[in-house]
C-alpha cells in the first residue's frame, strides 16, 4: 500500500464542512471523509508548529525530544519516521513545510522542496516577560488580496509532478505534502475573499468579552498576542481571511487527489489528511494557537484506506503521535518500541489494540509563562498549569464551549474523581513541574548561547527581525 500524507498548518477541526461548520466550504475534505474514516476526536501533542511537527515525526512527546518551541527545532537526534522506514527499503518524498532544523540531513527523507525552521522565534526564550509581542498588531493588519502565486502553489505542483511519475505496480511509496495554509498572514485570492466577505457579516458572541475562562497564564497569552487591542471589524476580517485560506487549501488538496486518481493509484493508496494544530481565532479572547482550548488543540484527521467502510466516523481519542505507527502499519514495517501512539488502522479496521484511553498535549513556549499540559479522557478535558497556577477541568459533552471551569468553587464528588483520573494519566506521562523547569532551563541556556538579553524581536519573518543561528535542542533533555 502507498501512503499519501497531507498536513496543513493551523487548521482547526471545527473549520470544515464535514465537522458541521455551515460556513466553511471544504468539498474535497468533505468527500475524503465520505469515502474514508473521519476521526472526530484528534488532538495535536503541542499547539505550536515546530514542537507539534517534531512530535508527529518521531512519535514521541515534546519533552522527550527537547523541541520545546519555535526556537529549537527537531534535529534528528531521535530517530524519525523516515529513519525507521529507510531500514526496510522505503523513503519519504516530501514537498513543503516540515519545520525541522535546516542544517541536518534526515535518513529516509528526500525533500526536493522543503520549508524548515530557518527563522528563530525568540519569544519562547522570554516567556516571563509579560508584555505584548513586538509588532504583533501587524499580524491583524496583514490581511489582503493577493494576485501572485505562493509557496503552497509550488508545493502542490511539485507533489502532482511527483505523482505523475508513479504508476500502478510500482514499489510502495510514501509522499508527504506540507501546506502553509491556512496559517496567517491571510493573503488570499480575490474569489475566496469575495465568497466569505459576503457570508461573514458579523462575529460570534464567543469572541467578545468578557472571557471568564482565562486564568492568569492565559490572560498573559491574550496580552502577548494583542488580543485586547483588536476591534470587531478586524476580527470579522480575520474570519474572512482564515476561511478563505482554508478553501484555497482544500482546492489544492483536491488537485493532488485528482492527480492520484488519474494515475490509477487511488485504490492502492492510504490518504491521510491532518494539521499540526488549530487556530484560536479570537475565541476566549485568544488568537493563533498556543493554548488547549478546542479551537487550537482539536485538529482534523481523515483517512481514506482501501478496504475500510466508507463514511465511517471514529470517536475514540487520537493524536498526532499516531501517525508514525500508522504509516509503519500501512507499509508492513515493524513499529519501534517506545512510541507514544498507536496505529489508526486498528480503529479503522476495528482491530484489537492496546491504545491509551487518553491523549496528552503540552506547551512550553511564547506567551505562557508557565508549563501547560492537557489530558483528554472520556468527555473530560483537564488542563494543568505549573507553578501553582489555576488548573481547568471542562466536561465537553455538557460544556463544548469550555466556559465553565468545574474546578472553580466547590467541586462535586464526580468532578473530584474526574480530576483524580486525569491527574493519574498526566503523571503516567511525566512529572509536569519537573518538565516545566527543564523547559525553562533549556530556554535559558539557548538565550545565553544566542547572547540575547531582552525581548525586542518581532515575528521571525518580520523585516526587522534579527538573523540568528538556529539552535539545537539541548542533548541533556
Amino acid at each position: 500500500m502507498n501512503v499519501l500524507m497531507i498536513m496543513s498548518d493551523e487548521h482547526s477541526f471545527q473549520a470544515m464542512g464535514c465537522s458541521g461548520n455551515p460556513v466553511v466550504y471544504t468539498p474535497n475534505l468533505d468527500l475524503l471523509a465520505q469515502e474514508g474514516v473521519h476521526f472526530s476526536n484528534c488532538y495535536c501533542n503541542s499547539p505550536l508548529c515546530t514542537p507539534s511537527r517534531a512530535s508527529a515525526y518521531t512519535g514521541k512527546y515534546v519533552h522527550q525530544i527537547g523541541a520545546w518551541d519555535n526556537a529549537t527545532p527537531y534535529e534528528g537526534r531521535l530517530m524519525g519516521l523516515g529513519g525507521q522506514l529507510s531500514q526496510y527499503g522505503h523513503e519519504i518524498a516530501s514537498f513543503g513545510k516540515l519545520d525541522f532544523h535546516p542544517d541536518v540531513s534526515y535518513p529516509g527523507l528526500h525533500a526536493p522542496l522543503v520549508q524548515h525552521r530557518r527563522k528563530v522565534d525568540t519569544g519562547a526564550l522570554f516567556r516571563e516577560v509579560l508584555k505584548p509581542r513586538p509588532k504583533v498588531v501587524e499580524r491583524f493588519k496583514n490581511i489582503r488580496v493577493r494576485e501572485d502565486s505562493c509557496q503552497d502553489d509550488q508545493v502542490r505542483d511539485g507533489a502532482i509532478e511527483w505523482l505523475r511519475g508513479k504508476k500502478k505496480g510500482d514499489k510502495p511509496w510514501v509522499l508527504n505534502v506540507g501546506f502553509m495554509h491556512p496559517h496567517f498572514p491571510f493573503f488570499v485570492k480575490q474569489k475566496y475573499w469575495d465568497y466569505y466577505d459576503r457570508l461573514v457579516t458579523s462575529i460570534p458572541d464567543e469572541v467578545k468579552p468578557p472571557f471568564p475562562s482565562l486564568n492568569k497564564p492565559l490572560q498573559a497569552l491574550r496580552v502577548h498576542f494583542g488580543g485586547d487591542q483588536i476591534d470587531d471589524e478586524t476580527i470579522r476580517r480575520m474570519f474572512v481571511g482564515y476561511y478563505a485560506l482554508i478553501s484555497e487549501m482544500d482546492d489544492n488538496v483536491g488537485m493532488i487527489l485528482q492527480a492520484l486518481r488519474e494515475q490509477g493509484l487511488e485504490e492502492d493508496t492510504l490518504v491521510l489528511y491532518t494539521s499540526d494544530h488549530g487556530e484560536q481565532l479570537g475565541y476566549h479572547g485568544l488568537w493563533f494557537k498556543c493554548c488547549m482550548f478546542e479551537q487550537a488543540s482539536h485538529i482534523p484527521m481523515i483517512l481514506r484506506v482501501p478496504g475500510t467502510k466508507q463514511g465511517k466516523e471514529v470517536n475514540q481519542l487520537t493524536s498526532l503521535v499516531d501517525l508514525f505507527p500508522t504509516v509503519c502499519d500501512a507499509l508492513q514495517v515493524p513499529v519501534p518500541e517506545g512510541l507514544q501512539g498507536s496505529s489508526l488502522l486498528d480503529l479503522a479496521f476495528e482491530r484489537e489494540s492496546s491504545r491509551k484511553d487518553f491523549v496528552f498535549s503540552e506547551y512550553h513556549a511564547h506567551g505562557v509563562p508557565v508549563g501547560m499540559y492537557m489530558i483528554r479522557w472520556e468527555q473530560w478535558k483537564y488542563v494543568y498549569f505549573t507553578e501553582g497556577q489555576e488548573h481547568q477541568l471542562f466536561h465537553l459533552a455538557e460544556d463544548p464551549a469550555e466556559q465553565n471551569n468545574l474546578l472553580k468553587g466547590e467541586a462535586s464528588s464526580n468532578v473530584n474523581e474526574a480530576r483524580r483520573q486525569c491527574e493519574i494519566r498526566l503523571r503516567s506521562v511525566c512529572d509536569p513541574e519537573a518538565v516545566g523547569l527543564l523547559a525553562k532551563k533549556s530556554q535559558k541556556a539557548i538565550r545565553e548561547q544566542l547572547g540575547l538579553t531582552e525581548y525586542n524581536q518581532a515575528d521571525p519573518g518580520h523585516a526587522t527581525a534579527e538573523e540568528l543561528p538556529v539552535p539545537y535542542p539541548n542533548t541533556w533533555v
